[in-house]
């Protein structure tokens, strides 16, 4: 099976399938660049649409307007390119903090999502509480090809459907 995975969650538009992954900052940009960006991936990548069998789509958290970019992105080429849609939590796609460190996604409003585990659900914290705890802000972009896996993960373990967390 492969799969093509998109998240704009974060800054990040992260695309990427089991073999290939690109992050590009975009801001609050991703809705311009998206297609495009897109189209340039499946190139570089030399993954045709009729080659995939399944479309991941980053769940956050992040912002209303990024996550909807994403969401509506994936829904609509799984639906353009007949496949099924599954959706996962970004944060579990960000690579491994350095050891004792913990996936911290700041958020506008003084708080972070923190990951312990990868299997379970982020939990949100004052970042003033995690400064005074000493904990380091892990922001790294998300990896499309770990998004790509869980999806295919996720999609074989009977999860259907994504449900965006928004900040």
């Amino acid at each position: 099976m492969n799969a093509l995975a998109l998240d704009t969650a974060t800054p990040y538009l992260v695309l990427g399938t089991l073999h290939g992954e690109r992050a590009l900052r975009r801001g609050r940009a991703h809705a311009e660049t998206l297609v495009g960006d897109l189209e340039d991936f499946l190139a570089w990548s030399g993954v045709e649409p009729a080659e995939l069998d399944l479309i991941v789509v980053g769940e956050g958290p992040g912002s209303y307007t990024g996550l909807r970019v994403g969401l509506a992105a994936a829904t609509a080429l799984a639906r353009a390119w007949g496949l099924p849609l599954v959706g996962v939590p970004t944060l579990a796609a960000v690579p491994a903090p350095p050891q004792g460190a913990q996936v911290v996604w700041p958020s506008r409003n003084r708080f972070a999502y923190v990951l312990d585990r990868p299997d379970e659900p982020a939990r949100k914290e004052a970042l003033d509480a995690l400064a005074d705890a000493g904990c380091r802000v892990w922001a790294s972009p998300p990896s499309g090809r770990r998004l790509a896996r869980l999806g295919l993960e996720a999609w074989r373990s009977g999860r259907r459907g994504a449900e965006p967390l928004y900040l």
